[in-house]
Order: structure tokens, then sequence, then C-alpha cells
């Protein structure tokens, strides 16, 4: 927890001649103190992913916003705390239209990462109408899905099994409606998230920096053995606990991640389109290119900290859906324009197709901003990891960078030993962020109203179970296709 101070209440400058007077000083300094100690909300935004994790790498790198309850008149606390399904999220803006807009603006933010740069990837080996297909299955299931998470919020607030605090994040959420269990079952996923992530984090640095070495030095580097070469580096940013500057390092990634995406389509669209060698539907290539689409979309684990940075939470589920249908758009026409201008051989990494002083320069941008938001988006894995080693007390310094190390090394590892980033993006989008984003929601809704004692009707039962069996059909094509 960190503390700001903030100006202090000013004495009450009345003079107490009299026992009466004195009385009535003291009722208006508990009156004032009563007021001061109402809810007061503080929130601080940090660049997933995220995923962000909110955002660059998004999914990818989310910290959560948490309201924090006003101590006496003379400060105010704000709490920073990493949620137990979260990397980290994107920095909230303002807006005067109830904050609409700048919500709009910042799921956008949390939706583009690194991952985007596997569209063209999933595109060329998916098929440009059943990728497009998926995508817009996307922002369908995952919109209904969101709307049946806000609405579980809703029912238990109102019927008063919750408060309002304690269903703002998705964690938080998931323990009022599911129990001890859904806490459990949001950390795991959350631990699991966060070292896919690591792992794809690893192999797009690695494979990028490949890229930009003269051709004769780069053929002697293999993923691995670049991912050996830069291990040092993971391993000192895993140990950094000081995220001053995450607002810069929020801005740095989306401007890096804008000029890499309209890079690539000028240098995609420039090249003699291969049309003809795209195919329009590949099934068998779904648990490569779904697991993309899903990191993109499967997000609603980092959206609570912009709908609670909303003045109007009504306008959440429009903003988010504008924000989605934004995206889908975004990502058809980068994905497509890539596949066709690069090809059927296009890398999974497509910016390490890039050549120039300007793809170096984009290159180099995206790497930094990778680099700067590891320790952001793995923080709340690495939370979860010392608290279950220490039992919930204060971590040890030598168990700390134990925990970290060990976590590093075994993704590195990993890292080096898995085909390519789109492959990472398979297992963890299409597995566990489907898993949170799609097979769950419906579950918290069901749960949320059992315990609340609302009676679903029957087609809110039937779309529901629909949702959830979709969710964990896709689940289960994400690994065995």
């Amino acid at each position: 927890m960190t503390t700001m101070s903030a100006p202090a209440v000013g004495a009450l400058g009345v003079s107490a001649t009299s026992s009466t007077t004195r009385r009535r000083r003291r009722a208006s300094t508990a009156s004032i103190r009563a007021s001061a100690a109402g809810p007061a909300r503080g929130r601080v935004a940090a660049a997933v992913p995220s995923r962000a994790t909110p955002n660059d790498d998004q999914h990818h790198h989310r910290l959560v916003v948490l309201s924090a309850r006003s101590s006496p008149p003379t400060r105010t606390r704000t709490r920073v705390v990493a949620s137990a399904s979260s990397a980290a999220a994107p920095t909230p803006a303002t807006g005067g239209d109830g904050g609409e807009a700048a919500a709009v603006i910042n799921t956008v933010k949390a939706i583009f990462g690194a991952g985007g740069f596997a569209l063209p990837w999933a595109f060329a080996n998916g098929g440009t109408a059943l990728v497009t297909a998926c995508l817009a299955f996307s922002y369908v299931f995952a919109l209904t899905a969101l709307k049946m998470l806000v609405k579980a919020q809703d029912v238990l607030v109102a019927s008063g099994q919750s408060s309002r605090a304690a269903v703002a994040t998705y964690a938080g959420l998931t323990k009022e409606a599911v129990g001890p269990v859904g806490d459990v079952v949001c950390k795991a996923l959350n631990v699991i998230t966060c070292f896919g992530i690591s792992v794809g984090y690893m192999i797009f640095v690695s494979d990028t920096v490949i890229s930009m070495l003269p051709a004769q030095h780069a053929a002697s580097f293999t993923t691995a053995s670049m991912i050996a070469r830069t291990l040092p580096a993971w391993l000192g940013l895993a140990f950094v606990r000081d995220f001053k500057g995450v607002n810069l390092i929020s801005l740095l990634g989306t401007a890096s991640v804008s000029l890499g995406m309209l890079w690539v389509t000028a240098v995609a669209a420039s090249n003699p389109l291969q049309v003809s060698a795209i195919p329009l539907a590949n099934l068998s290539a779904f648990s490569g290119f779904f697991g993309t689409v899903a990191f993109l979309f499967f997000i609603h684990f980092t959206l609570f900290s912009v709908q609670e940075a909303m003045p109007d939470q009504t306008r959440f589920v429009p903003a988010v859906s504008k924000a989605f249908a934004i995206a889908m758009g975004v990502s058809v026409v980068f994905g497509v324009v890539g596949a066709f201008g690069f090809g059927p051989g296009v890398n999974s990494v497509v910016i390490t197709m890039l050549t120039g002083v300007g793809g170096t320069i984009v290159k180099a941008l995206l790497c930094v901003n990778l680099l700067f938001t590891f320790p952001l988006m793995a923080r709340s894995a690495l939370v979860i990891l010392e608290s279950t080693i220490a039992r919930g007390k204060e971590i040890s310094v030598p168990a700390s960078l134990a925990t970290r190390a060990a976590f590093v090394l075994s993704a590195g590892y990993l890292a080096g030993n898995v085909p390519n980033f789109g492959t990472v993006l398979g297992l963890v989008g299409g597995v566990c962020c489907c898993a949170m984003s799609i097979a769950m929601p419906p579950a918290i809704l069901k749960l949320a109203n059992d315990r609340a004692g609302v009676k679903s009707s029957a087609g809110e039962s039937a779309v529901i179970a629909l949702v959830c069996l979709t969710g964990v059909v896709c689940m289960v094509l994400s690994v065995v296709l």
C-alpha cells in the first residue's frame, strides 16, 4: 500500500469562551470528520498484459485500479493492487460524456498490444473468411458475457449480499459469487496467463532482435539461443518493485504499437498481393489462430478498472461494445492486408519481416516497450506466488528472489522449446482467456442469482447454458485441433 499525503484539514478558528461554544465546536468537528469518513474514491492507473495488462500488452499488462476509502481528514490513501485475474490495466482517460469516450479509448488500448502482430499469421493460416467469422463470433459472445458480469454485480449489490466495492474487480466478483473456490480459480488462471504471456514476450523480443541483426550475424542465432542471451535482463526486470513512470511506459507502448501496425500495413500493401495463396477457411489451424483472436477480445478481467473510472457506469457496456466493434474492424483490415501482402509464409511475429531504417526503429520501440512493461505484466502473478509460498505473511527477501527467478527461468526454458509466438498465444488465449471471459461469466451470473435468491427466466437460463458450453468447447478445440 502506498500513502500519499493530502492537504490537511484547516483548524476551526472559533474561540471557545463558554461551555456552549466548546460543545458546538466539538459537534461541528465531529460532523466534519463523519463527512470526511464517507466513501471517497482514489484511482491510480497503471499501463495490460495484460491482457493489463492491460494498453500495450494489455492482456498482457494490467494493473487494476481499486477504489480506496479515505482515512482521517489529514490524508488520503490510494491502494494499488494487482488483481488476482489481471496483469495490467490501461491508463484511464477522462471524458465529459459520462466517461464513455474515454472508456472506448481505454478499451481499445487494452485490446491491441504485441499479440495483435500475430493477426496476419492467423489470417494466413486460418483463412480470411474463417478468421473474420471468429472475430465476429468473439465480439458477440464477449459482449454477452460482459453483460452477464455486470448483471451479476448489480444482482449481488441490489440484494445486499455484497457491496459495490467488493465486486469492483473480476476476482472480487468471482469470490463473492462463487466463494473461496472462485478466488482460487482466478488466482490459478492469473498465474498461468501471466506465465504464458511471459513466454510470449521472450519469444517476441528474441525473434525481433534477431531480425534486427545483419544477415551474417542473425544466421548464427536461434530463438532459444537469443532467449538465453537476454535472460539476465528478464531476471533483473522481474526483481523490479518500483513502478514509477508507468504512465510514460503506457504512452510509449500505445505509440509503438500504433506505429508498428501502421508501418506493417503500409509495407504489406506495397508488396504484390498474394490473394489466391491465402485460403478462405482452414479449420485444422483453429488451435493456432483462435487463441490470437481470443487474446485480443477476451479481456474481461481487465475491464473492471475501465468501469470504475467512469462517472456514469451505465454507459460501460455501450462503450465496450463500440470499442470491440472498432477493434474488430481494425483487426480484419490489418490481418487481411498483412496476410495478402506477406503471403502464406508470414511470420507469427509479423514485424520481423520489416526491413530498412523505419522497420528497425519500429522493432526497437516495441522491444523496449515489452521489456519495460514486463515487470507490470508479471507483477500480479508474482505477488500471488509469493503470498502462497509465504502463506499470507510477508515473504523474506531470499524467498522472494528465488520465487521470481524460478518464474523467469521456467518461462525462459519453455520459450526456447515452443514452435513460435502464435502457438503461445493460441494456448494462453484459447484456454485461459477463454475460460475467464466466456466460460466463467455465465457460471458467475448463475451463482450470483442463486445467492441473491433471484430466479433466472427460461430465456436467461438458456443463454447462460449456451455461452458457458460455447466457452468450454472453444477451450477444448484450442487444444485438440
